[in-house]
């Protein structure tokens, strides 16, 4: 009986002091390595595709404000140029607010500036006949627009002055841009025309008499700014 109680002392003794095999702790570190590096790449990805989002969402906020902007500026404008074509690719446009519709009260020059370098959508205001500020970027991450619907694909101009004639008596301005944060995000385009209810087919920079695409008297084009 007392050998019996010994045996079973010393079976429970082993049981207590067993421990992992290396071979079971070998695997034990393979599964928790494979569970964390699953997490960490959840994590990135998720941060990633938060960070675009975010990104996304700055980007179409910029383009909405850019927008409106544009349409509360071309709609008191009397007189809207010829859009034109500036170094390194740049497309621009220029137009004027007499000074009974300015916020400030004195006849107010206006100039919107695509930069492919850049990648920006730019504007600037000045007094006419004042100090000409530098450009204000307005939307970042900005690409020309593209017409899919033709082969190949074919770039849409940035700006578009209609000019007023017998059946449409006032000035309209198109303007279509795209926004791409980056190569994984997509793009967002966006267009849209606005009317300059103060011009008329008198208008300063609506007639081109020899459609080379610069107005015959351009509004506040002022030599050496045309970007």
């Amino acid at each position: 009986m007392r050998v019996l109680r010994e045996r079973l002392r010393r079976s429970q003794d082993q049981g207590r002091d067993t421990g992992m095999t290396l071979v079971e702790l070998i695997v034990a570190m393979g599964i928790f390595t494979i569970v964390i590096a699953v997490f960490m790449g959840a994590m990135v990805t998720m941060s990633k595709n938060t960070a675009r989002a975010a990104a996304t969402s700055r980007a179409g906020d910029e383009l909405r404000v850019a927008f409106q902007r544009l349409d509360k500026q071309v709609r008191y404008a009397d007189a809207i140029n010829f859009p034109g074509a500036g170094s390194g690719g740049k497309q621009y446009v220029e137009f004027r607010i007499p000074a009974v519709a300015a916020p400030s009260g004195v006849v107010t020059c206006v100039q919107w500036r695509w930069d492919p370098t850049a990648r920006t959508l730019a504007m600037r205001t000045w007094p006419q006949g004042g100090t000409v500020p530098a450009f204000v970027p307005m939307v970042r991450s900005a690409l020309q627009s593209v017409d899919r619907t033709t082969s190949p694909p074919t770039p849409i101009p940035v700006f578009v002055m209609t000019p007023a004639n017998s059946e449409h008596p006032r000035q309209a301005l198109d303007v279509a841009i795209s926004v791409n944060v980056n190569a994984n995000a997509k793009v967002q385009s966006t267009s849209s025309s606005f009317i300059a209810r103060n011009s008329t087919t008198d208008s300063d920079g609506n007639a081109d008499s020899d459609a080379n695409g610069v107005s015959d008297r351009p509004a506040c084009n002022v030599a050496g700014l045309r970007p």
